[in-house]
């Protein structure tokens, strides 16, 4: 990857030098063009008889001298149009050498922050997957160098391994569904706001009740237009962070605003998130040691970076309002 990555940066000169060498090639047609033209024009000869002012003609000596005198002047302007044309494609050489290095790099800027996200999250994918490979192997072999194991320790041994097994779907669950967005589709119609709260709130009822949290969604009858399947991943990834991040015998609430916009938001009674890290915490992998993963809540730290990716792909704001000890609140705004 990082070949590749030196190898785009190395095509910057190349590339603008193919752009130069197209803007170049052209103004040098269009100079020959307009040298050839005008050049035609500065030749003509004069009529045999010319008239002025309907009185007077030129006799034979008049018209020689009068057409050397046009001859000289069309030579003089002759050269003044090379000069000028030589100093325009002099200018353009200069101006066009700037202006092909800024389309060039206007060019592969986007293939490199593609290339580098790309390589950002496969170095973040193996490390995450490292750790659990790593805990099952280490367990394993362990295991393996104890002549007699127990059936209790045998017992802890695969709860272990189930454990680990777990945290690798779940990570590579979240992978695929990161991966996913580049092909989702984004299709509208009419969605009964009401209904895909209480489908989320049902759909993850046993993971709050595990912690003996309670989900309030007093919701109102209410409709927008948007995809049904973006918004209700984009619901069950924040209400499942918001639990995760919860302490017990807390409540999360879902609530609806339409103030700007519709807005959906689910405001949890957890510790907070400091305003330092309130742009950080949609990035892949993140997660915030000192305040929320105290609480030792499992994840991918690819849930909230997801929501994210749905959200922008399909032209949704994903906003979070937080104090430290307060609380945080993530509000999915759809346009009106």
């Amino acid at each position: 990857m990082d070949d590749i990555m030196k190898h785009l940066k190395g095509d910057t000169g190349r590339l603008a030098a193919t752009y130069l060498a197209i803007i170049f090639g052209l103004t040098i047609v269009f100079s020959a063009v307009i040298y050839s033209i005008s050049s035609a024009r500065f030749d003509r000869p004069l009529p045999p008889r010319t008239q002025i002012g309907g009185m007077y003609y030129m006799n034979d000596s008049i018209r020689s001298g009068v057409q050397e005198l046009f001859n000289d002047r069309a030579d003089q302007a002759r050269a003044d149009l090379l000069v000028s044309l030589v100093v325009m494609n002099l200018a353009v050489l200069i101006g066009g050498a700037f202006f092909s290095y800024y389309l060039a790099r206007k060019t592969l800027e986007p293939i490199e922050t593609a290339m580098e996200s790309q390589s950002r999250f496969v170095s973040d994918a193996s490390h995450e997957l490292r750790t659990p490979l790593t805990a099952l192997q280490v367990t394993n072999e362990v295991a393996l160098r104890k002549k007699k194991l127990t059936l209790a320790e045998a017992k802890d041994l695969i709860g272990h391994n189930l454990a680990e097994t777990v945290k690798l779907h779940t990570l590579s669950d979240a992978l695929l569904g990161l991966a996913s967005q580049a092909n989702a589709e984004r299709s509208k119609a009419k969605l009964n706001v009401a209904e895909v709260v209480l489908d989320v709130v049902q759909t993850l009822a046993p993971l709050a009740e595990s912690k003996h949290i309670t989900i309030g969604h007093d919701i109102p009858a209410a409709s927008v237009m948007a995809n049904q399947s973006a918004v209700t991943q984009i619901l069950r990834i924040l209400l499942d962070n918001a639990i995760k991040y919860s302490p017990e015998h807390s409540t999360v609430t879902m609530s609806v605003a339409t103030s700007h916009g519709f807005t959906i938001s689910v405001a949890d009674e957890g510790v907070g998130i400091a305003p330092e890290h309130h742009t950080n915490v949609f990035d892949r992998f993140f997660r915030v040691d000192e305040s929320r993963s105290s609480r030792h809540a499992e994840g991918s730290g690819l849930g909230l970076s997801i929501a994210k990716s749905i959200a922008d792909r399909h032209g949704y704001d994903l906003a979070l309002t937080s104090k430290v000890g307060k609380g945080s609140t993530f509000s999915l705004t759809i346009p009106a």
